[in-house]
């Protein structure tokens, strides 16, 4: 049988020889409340499990699948230990491989429903196919080709080739074969982002409304769809030209048409977007084809926006070289500067943004770095001595200090030499918060563009994870922050009932 997520992390933990008491303590957690999930009375949210993970020193698949799944070995799999995996609603498939990590190949068991052959439900994605029947007759299309097969025949074709397939007279049980080499699971190289994409897909349900979509967010959106992050997804506004670019996975869409004159066509849309967002049928909304000062209007309306009363920011979070652990970086896109009008409060929006989703990630107590030229405030660096007031403020669910250099703030061996050895912050932080957006957007395209660094970016401070990505982002980036954002939602869910 399947060991549950309970079981894999007191199995983890006492391979780690921890009590249950000293791990909850370095999750700063009621060791009762630890001691219930692992008898499986409580089911962890997504951020306990990367709290949970980050401490035993594994990833998040581990304490889903167990120890097994990491590793390179010939894993059985016994007929009570099949998952059902829902891809489509016609479909039943039941997963003959569901523990063996990073396979390119995905079996399944797959019961095919009769269905109408006047319209077939044609689909198409990148990867290979094969279908062994074991009972019934199927009618499958592919391109231009048409096949019937009956029991014993088999069939092998490029799936990125337009193909529909259904029972003739019966259901029909087929041996399928899945072959996709461009899995975000493959594609991903950082642990912790390949950990981000697991968290994503165990965060439940997930629906997202994509404002004037085009069709640069459609192939992130439908890889999102594909790797089982999103459910459903809502197009508002005008969809005459996506056609195509929804088609592999047409019954995961939901069309809101907008009928408005050109004036107002925008605002409509938004509120359409914000409307899903407040009646739970959506937990993320993505910009599309909107201007963002526009999109962010629509989101800050009193009357019928998402706002929560908190100042908007981004947070970008990065796997860099050579640091092992998430680095939050805040704000390189929205806010000019940490500071507005001289008033010191103004700023601790954007930091409380940037802890929340640290946590949210698995972080138990962030550390905040507040960035400047160097460690020492000066009149002649106004920002310097703000950050020396936030640093003296009490923060209850972090440490904030500043200022920090760069090299201070992320590198031990820099923190070393300046004498900052034991610092609570120096050397450690999980968090590196810019006095204004320049830098920030010096940093996130440095480290994008030269270092490479794999990115997702989180919007927050409203009632729903925000998705405002730029045309030149890559589509990684894009369904990285759908998968950030799936993790986030969860997080602001579970915060809004407890």
């Amino acid at each position: 049988m399947n060991r549950t997520v309970g079981e894999n992390i007191a199995e983890l933990r006492q391979n780690r020889n921890l009590s249950i008491e000293e791990l909850a303590n370095l999750l700063r957690m009621d060791p009762s409340y630890l001691e219930q999930i692992e008898r499986e009375a409580i089911e962890p949210a997504v951020s306990e499990l990367m709290r949970i993970a980050n401490a035993l020193g594994t990833d998040v698949s581990s304490l889903i699948y167990g120890k097994k799944f990491l590793e390179k070995k010939a894993i059985p799999t016994r007929p009570a230990e099949r998952v059902k995996v829902e891809r489509r609603s016609d479909f039943i498939y039941e997963s003959l491989a569901p523990h063996y990590s990073g396979k390119h190949m995905e079996p399944f068991l797959v019961e095919v429903e009769p269905h109408d052959p006047r319209h077939p439900l044609f689909t198409r994605h990148s990867g290979e196919e094969f279908h062994f029947v074991i009972s019934g007759r199927l009618k499958i299309i592919v391109g231009r080709d048409k096949f019937t097969l009956k029991k014993g025949d088999s069939i092998y074709f490029d799936s990125s080739l337009s193909h529909a397939l259904y029972a003739l007279g019966k259901p029909v049980k087929l041996l399928s074969v899945l072959f996709n080499s461009e899995s975000m699971l493959h594609l991903t190289n950082g642990k912790y982002m390949r950990d981000i994409i697991h968290a994503a897909r165990h965060s439940g349900d997930k629906n997202m409304a994509v404002i004037c979509p085009e069709k640069g967010e459609m192939e992130a959106v439908n890889k999102a769809i594909e790797e089982g992050v999103i459910k459903k997804a809502y197009l508002i506004g005008n969809i005459t030209d996506l056609a195509d670019a929804v088609l592999p996975f047409k019954r995961n869409y939901e069309f809101v048409p907008v009928n408005e004159t050109e004036s107002r066509y925008l605002e409509k849309a938004m509120e359409a977007g914000t409307d899903l967002i407040k009646s739970n049928k959506c937990h993320m909304i993505m910009k599309g084809l909107i201007n963002t000062a526009f999109f962010m209007k629509g989101v800050l309306n009193r009357q019928k926006g998402i706002a929560c009363g908190r100042r908007l920011s981004l947070i970008s979070i990065f796997e860099l070289p050579g640091i092992n652990r998430l680095i939050f970086l805040t704000d390189p896109a929205i806010n000019p500067a940490l500071l507005v009008d001289n008033d010191i409060n103004s700023s601790l929006d954007i930091i409380n943004n940037a802890i929340d989703a640290a946590r949210a990630f698995g972080v138990v107590h962030p550390r905040v770095a507040l960035l400047e030229a160097n460690e020492n405030p000066s009149d002649k660096l106004p920002a310097s001595m703000t950050e020396k007031q936030l640093a003296g403020l009490t923060w209850n669910d972090a440490t904030v200090f500043g200022p920090l250099s760069y090299d201070l703030a992320l590198y031990e061996e820099s923190a070393q030499k300046k004498g900052l050895s034991g610092h609570p912050v120096a050397g450690k932080a999980d968090i590196l918060v810019v006095p204004y957006i320049s830098a920030g957007n010096f940093l996130y395209k440095a480290w994008v563009m030269t270092m490479n660094a794999e990115v997702a970016s989180i919007v927050a401070g409203a009632a729903a994870p925000l998705i405002i990505t730029s045309r030149s982002d890559s589509m990684a980036t894009k369904f990285l922050t759908i998968c950030a954002c799936a993790v986030y939602g969860e997080y602001l869910k579970i915060h809004r009932e407890r």
